[in-house]
């Protein structure tokens, strides 16, 4: 992509303020700009599947293989990674959850800390200097401080987004594109909570809920990177909601069919969008495929166009490569990982090109 004269590849847009920096051109049509590879990946499994714990490896640009390097079982039950500057952050979802930090290189845990019941995600502040996890049994999204040094201290806030007769189960806690507000995604509740950061407190205060429809069970949203919308993937009843996002402010819109009608009982889990806004995929575990969306020029609907096969069993986690050219997907069940082509003009992924064997595969993160 040039601005002003100056050449920026996709790694140097996220430095400047994540995918929201990629904006569409007039139209809608795609952006053409230089993206770089993976250079990494990271794999969070289950111990209690027999998996790695977290695994590190390289990936191949050319083929998009994968290939593990090193891996570690130091923390049980790591089910979700995040990237930081220098740091790679981890949950152990156990009822007696913790986080840690971990070296990226040597993945030695550098420090660890209670965070509550079973964290199921966590989200890192883009200034680098708060950690955010959302607790699945524990029903609340908590606030962590981080050290220069990158290291995680104690959990400074703990909101319960409980109510009456209907028991929180926080899915996914994500920070808005402008790093302005931190959003929880609540299965339990059908809501998603909108909060802004006290930073000198280290607390959240909650500005708003936002009720889904009822029974839907959001499970995790993702926004779109240039555009006013985020789409949320409802694991309970099967579908996907398109929301306006403006100022804090999320507006429940369009509702579709996750996957066609099989009679196979579909839950969905992991949703993205592609680095030019106009797909969006999601997993979807019972049908075991990928659904791809093709996403209206202003954002505000989702056309279903494809569902291909995921290649294994139990799909829990999705990931496109930067350069767009390769989806990865953690069959949980299995135990795989496997790559497909995406088509860059369709934006549909071909046949299952690849498989990597991993136990007890949750998710997989590139960097």
């Amino acid at each position: 992509m040039v601005m002003d004269g100056l050449r920026i590849t996709r790694r140097g847009v996220l430095k400047l303020g994540g995918a929201a920096a990629v904006t569409a051109a007039a139209g809608g049509s795609a952006v053409a700009y230089a993206a770089e590879p993976a250079r990494r990946f990271y794999v969070g499994s289950y111990t209690s599947a027999g998996g790695p714990g977290i695994a590190r490896g390289t990936p191949d640009a050319t083929t998009g293989a994968l290939r593990i390097e090193a891996s570690t079982a130091a923390l049980r039950e790591p089910s979700w990674l995040a990237a930081g500057a220098g740091v790679l952050y981890a949950v152990s979802e156990l009822a007696t959850g913790t986080v840690s930090a971990v070296d990226p290189d040597t993945l030695a845990v550098r420090n660890t800390v209670p965070t509550g019941s079973g964290p199921a995600h966590l989200a890192l502040h883009p200034a680098g200097r708060h950690l955010f996890s959302s607790l699945y049994g524990g029903g609340a999204t908590v606030t962590h401080p981080i050290a220069a040094d990158g290291t995680v201290g104690a959990a400074t806030d703990t909101r319960g987004q409980g109510g009456t007769g209907q028991p929180s189960h926080a899915h996914q806690v994500v920070v808005d594109p402008t790093g302005g507000f931190v959003l929880a995604v609540d299965l339990g509740r059908n809501s998603v909570f909108v909060y802004t950061l006290e930073a000198a407190a280290v607390t959240l205060t909650l500005l708003r809920r936002t009720a889904m429809a009822a029974g839907s069970g959001p499970r995790h949203l993702v926004f779109h990177p240039s555009l006013g919308f985020a789409y949320v993937a409802n694991e309970l009843d099967s579908t996907v909601t398109v929301c306006r996002w403006a100022d804090g402010v999320l507006t429940p819109g369009q509702v579709v069919a996750a996957a066609p009608s099989t009679g196979v009982t579909n839950v969905p889990a992991e949703i993205a969008v592609s680095a030019d806004g106009r797909f969006v995929y999601l997993s979807n575990r019972g049908t075991n495929t990928v659904g791809v969306f093709a996403v209206a020029a202003d954002g505000a609907t989702l056309t279903r166009i494809a569902a291909p096969s995921c290649g294994g069993d139990w799909p829990r986690h999705l990931a496109l490569d930067p350069t767009g050219r390769w989806l990865y997907v953690a069959n949980q069940r299995s135990g795989t990982i496997t790559w497909l082509p995406v088509d860059a003009s369709t934006g549909v992924p071909g046949a299952v090109a690849g498989s990597l064997p991993v136990p007890g595969a949750a998710q997989i993160l590139l960097v």
